[in-house]
């Protein structure tokens, strides 16, 4: 019986031993992972070796330099700033107004009577128009259209008798300005200089004898002088009325007289207007402009 196990046992071994041979070819090799490559460095000393996931990682560290490129392609519009957009808006605009106010008028002694004629007084009067401009914040041309009075008062005596007499001139007067105005929305200061024509429409007259007062009127006929030019200068204050652009504007103005056009008489016989003018008006932007 011994005899027969021993074969028997002989060719088991060699069985399994194929087998195990067969089974050890087609199964693949076992990979070792991250913890039994972390036990074997730790085992050999090689502390300083990179993990496996060390790649990942520098993946993830060229991410960013993409992202911080990609704002660089699409680059967005600085804002402007607000003074520079105030100042591009700050074209020419057209504006319109009335202005009204009291006149101080006087005219001027002829020179050839200066030594022989006393000079006249002033008299009060009043003015009231309209107001057109043309120009941005600065600078501005602005012509007007006003209805003025302007004249004078002499007194003269004659022994014990006292005559005065005073004469008014109702007037189309059109003052041409270059305005210059500085300062800021609320309040800004300016001047203005320019010429002027004047076109009398009548004369009033009011005598004053021995405490009896007599009035005229004249009337101009054609060929009549009833033109007059000179220069014209002031300066006041403009306040500004809320966000609408509009203006509450206080100014002062001087008138001086040059010629006329009496061509009668040379210019040593003639008499020139000098008016002083104290207004209040307003003036506002159109829309659209």
């Amino acid at each position: 019986m011994n005899k027969f196990l021993l074969p028997v046992l002989c060719a088991a071994l060699m069985l399994s031993a194929a087998f195990t041979r067969l089974f050890a070819q087609s199964t693949p090799p076992v990979q070792p992972t991250q913890s039994m490559q972390e036990q074997y460095d730790k085992l050999h000393g090689n502390t300083n070796k990179k993990p496996a996931s060390q790649p990942s990682k520098s993946k993830t560290t060229t991410k960013p330099s993409a992202v911080q490129t990609k704002p660089q392609t699409v680059q967005k519009r600085a804002p402007v700033p607000k003074a520079t957009a105030a100042a591009e808006e700050d074209g020419l605009r057209f504006k319109i107004g009335l202005r009204g106010g009291a006149n101080y008028s006087n005219y001027s002694v002829p020179s050839i009577l200066s030594n022989s004629v006393p000079a006249p007084d002033p008299i009060p009067a009043y003015h009231g128009g309209l107001i057109l401009s043309l120009g941005g914040k600065v600078f501005s041309i602005q012509p007007e259209i006003l209805y003025s009075q302007v004249g004078s008062k002499l007194t003269t005596a004659i022994g014990q008798v006292t005559k005065s007499s005073q004469t008014t001139i109702n007037t189309i007067t059109v003052p041409v300005l270059l305005k210059f105005a500085f300062g800021g929305e609320s309040f800004r200061f300016f001047v203005n200089g320019g010429g002027f024509g004047s076109y009398d429409l009548n004369v009033k007259t009011k005598d004053v004898l021995n405490g009896q007062t007599i009035k005229s009127e004249r009337k101009f006929e054609k060929g009549d002088p009833r033109i007059e030019y000179g220069a014209v200068g002031g300066a006041g204050i403009a306040l500004g009325l809320g966000g609408s652009g509009a203006q509450l504007l206080i100014e002062g103005r001087y008138y001086y007289g040059l010629g006329n056009d009496n061509n009668d008489l040379p210019n040593n016989n003639k008499s020139f207007v000098r008016n002083i003018q104290g207004s209040v008006g307003i003036l506002i932007p159109l829309e659209g402009q």
